[in-house]
């Protein structure tokens, strides 16, 4: 039986359907010629008990308790008749003070915490659950979280193009101060012929990096999506002076071009608008083949492959292979692999989850960190 059927047959949807086989609740077998999922009249009627409890409002923590053999029903219902007590607790408290407001003719301006109850505890546990609920967004598919990855990417690194374009050749001849003395390079153990190093390198790479932080840091302390946005565009305007003041310096203390090789923002502009469009390449894979995001090892394949066409190309007209290569190499990893670190960490993840997920890429010191903090909104079960 197809999910189309299912769904006509138990009344819910397909997006409920795959987030109930997500959380382990049902487990369809797959048709081996198409790998299509096939639901037996035990998924069928898992379904249904499943689509009654919710009705009862147990949580789907509990269901899989009840699944797996864990919990009895009598025990679930003793906790929801638990809860269903206090609720009528907190939901007579909530009657009598709108029936008090509405018998009192109150205007708009004079509503505040003084007209509340004193059952603090109620109250509190009201506000909680309704700021959660604020909070909440609608539950992406794979698919749907791919799509909002993609957009999100894609206008990122397209701001960065706009930025090397416009800006490009301005920060290049300003970054080229990150240039090391021959000195240093002669004896680089010596304290004083650092210190000249350390100034130029300050004042080219310094201040993207200490923003890249900046923005790691309100990003992690905040849950408001208004914020999260500025600060992807910040992080996005701030990619492309970080990327040529380090571009300069590996090319300047590692050596690995010829020095009188001269790079102007339209070579950054273009290499962003390839990465845009590979972004855009990783979620047409997707599309088309819908495991891609499964295995690392599909990443690392199309990062090799999309590489080796890029420095190809590139490299014909300018001849800087290994740095086209360098560059390509690490940034179709790096976006390959957040995204399927992504992708395996969703489990049912909202619009609200492609968005930070998409500030924590676009800040690449902020993907050497933990973003668990306070960015996870609290998800209503489903």
């Amino acid at each position: 039986m197809t999910i189309k059927d299912v769904e006509s047959k138990v009344g819910i949807t397909k997006a409920n359907i795959r987030y109930y086989e997500n959380e382990g609740l049902i487990s369809p077998k797959r048709n081996d010629a198409n790998n299509y999922r096939e639901y037996s009249e035990e998924d069928i009627e898992q379904l249904e008990r499943i689509k009654v409890l919710r009705v009862l409002g147990v949580p789907i923590s509990d269901i899989r308790e009840l699944k797996n053999g864990k919990a009895t029903l009598d025990n679930v219902m003793e906790n929801r008749l638990r809860l269903l007590h206090e609720e009528e607790q907190n939901l007579e408290a909530v009657r009598r003070v709108c029936e008090n407001l509405r018998h009192c003719h109150l205007p708009y301006d004079s509503v505040s915490e003084s007209i509340l109850e004193e059952d603090e505890a109620s109250w509190s546990e009201q506000l909680a659950k309704v700021m959660s609920e604020d909070i909440t967004k609608e539950i992406l598919t794979p698919r749907q979280l791919n799509k909002n990855l993609a957009l999100m990417l894609s206008y990122g690194y397209l701001i960065c193009a706009v930025v090397s374009f416009l800006l490009g050749d301005w920060i290049y001849s300003y970054s080229k101060d990150i240039l090391i003395p021959e000195k240093l390079l002669g004896s680089p153990g010596l304290m004083e012929n650092a210190f000249p190093f350390a100034i130029t390198f300050m004042t080219a790479l310094s201040f993207p990096v200490i923003l890249c932080i900046i923005c790691y840091v309100a990003m992690y302390f905040t849950a408001n999506t208004k914020i999260l946005m500025a600060v992807f565009h910040i992080n996005a305007i701030n990619l492309s002076p970080l990327s040529i003041a380090a571009y300069l310096f590996a090319r300047t203390f590692i050596s690995l071009e010829q020095k009188d090789i001269s790079v102007s923002g339209t070579y950054f502009g273009f290499f962003w608008l390839m990465v845009a469009a590979y972004v855009i390449m990783l979620f047409l894979l997707s599309r088309t083949w819908r495991h891609f995001f499964s295995k690392a090892r599909y990443i690392v394949a199309a990062a090799i492959g999309y590489t080796a066409v890029m420095t190809l190309i590139g490299s014909t007209p300018s001849g800087q292979w290994l740095t086209i290569f360098t560059g390509f190499f690490l940034f179709t990893m790096y976006i390959g692999l957040n995204w399927f670190h992504a992708c395996q960490d969703s489990k049912g993840g909202n619009r609200y989850f492609a968005i930070t997920e998409s500030c924590r890429i676009m800040n690449i010191l902020g993907t050497a960190f933990d973003m668990r903090g306070k960015t996870i909104p609290t998800w209503v079960e489903r």
